[in-house]
């Protein structure tokens, strides 16, 4: 399972002013050494590199750090009036995780607190809820009462379909978003809903929980991923441990030809050929759409990708077109 924990750390994404780009493109952070700025679909730099870490626009803001500090800007370049903190997360449903003074909150666009700084950590907001730990236990916290609900759990993750997981002494079960049980910690891994569907790990046995019943299938597989855009990615005995792609109902879509395997998104899967190659990324039919010579290789989201060749992690589009100063 290391190469899972693997890919989900690479998707954790934990990525003055020229002109302001054409209207309804979205900008993209661009790369040079180790400074960030940003730039529009095709490469041309709009904000130059001046940031020690950028993450994509999420709401018309972008998360930026300039020093110890991190803060958000606009499309040209501007800071924000949302102000200047410790740690941060990106926009989410109008508000933005933040560490003020040892503690989390959340604020709006302006600065201003949606979600009062009482908190140890704090996710970004899915759903109308966000992970939040207090006094030492995880729970949800609501964006339309900003009350905290279920706060009893070792962890709590981000929303899917109406469902976050839960941990609790190391097993994994769900909750819905007012905090209410739904599936007790009896898994021993589990996922995040998507399409009906989530991969979870029952004792020894692969399957998937049906979110509609939430009843538990089992499936033949040594292993099995999360379930995203339609397909999991999933080990096979009889491919001698080498991973391809199956449905829910645990039929194969792609063959177990790969020595790693990650989740699609948009349509897209980042994957291994051999154990001392490098990452590509392949599309739904298989087919190998992005050149195999990352060192690490994340999930697409909203069109770009982070990767890395050797230590210089930059963004890639669909069409492999690097974000960086070569």
């Amino acid at each position: 399972m290391w190469y899972y924990f693997l890919m989900k750390r690479l998707c954790l994404l934990t990525l003055l002013t020229c002109c302001a780009p054409a209207l309804g493109q979205e900008l993209i952070p661009y790369a040079n050494g180790k400074a960030w700025g940003f730039a529009e679909p095709g490469g041309k730099v709009i904000i130059r590199p001046a940031y020690s870490y950028a993450e994509p626009f999420s709401e018309g803001l972008a998360l930026v750090r300039t020093g110890v500090f991190y803060s958000f800007i606009d499309t040209a370049g501007k800071r924000a009036a949302a102000g200047r903190y410790q740690d941060a997360g990106s926009f989410s449903e109008g508000c933005a995780p933040v560490k003020k003074k040892g503690n989390w909150g959340c604020v709006d666009k302006n600065g201003k607190p949606a979600i009062p700084f009482e908190y140890e950590a704090l996710l970004p907001f899915r759903e109308g809820a966000a992970p939040a730990k207090k006094d030492g236990r995880w729970g949800l916290v609501s964006r339309a009462s900003g009350e905290f609900k279920g706060g009893r759990f070792d962890e709590v993750y981000q929303a899917g379909e109406g469902a976050a997981r839960t941990r609790l002494g190391g097993k994994y079960g769900y909750i819905d978003l007012s905090g209410k049980e739904i599936l007790p910690p009896v898994y021993t891994e589990a996922f995040p809903f998507s399409g009906g569907f989530a991969a979870a790990r029952l004792g020894e046995k692969y399957g998937f929980i049906e979110r509609k019943t939430l009843g538990f299938k089992e499936k033949p597989y040594l292993m099995i991923g999360p379930y995203s855009d339609g397909l999991a990615h999933a080990q096979s005995l009889a491919a001698e441990g080498r991973c391809g792609y199956i449905d829910a109902q645990g039929e194969e879509v792609l063959p177990f030809i790969f020595t790693m395997c990650a989740s699609f998104d948009e349509g897209l899967a980042p994957v291994l050929k051999t154990l001392n190659g490098a990452w590509g990324y392949i599309d739904k039919t298989g087919a190998e759409v992005i050149d195999f010579k990352y060192t690490q290789a994340g999930n697409f989201r909203n069109g770009i990708a982070r990767v890395a060749i050797k230590n210089y992690f930059f963004y890639i589009d669909r069409k492999g077109f690097e974000y960086r100063k070569k």
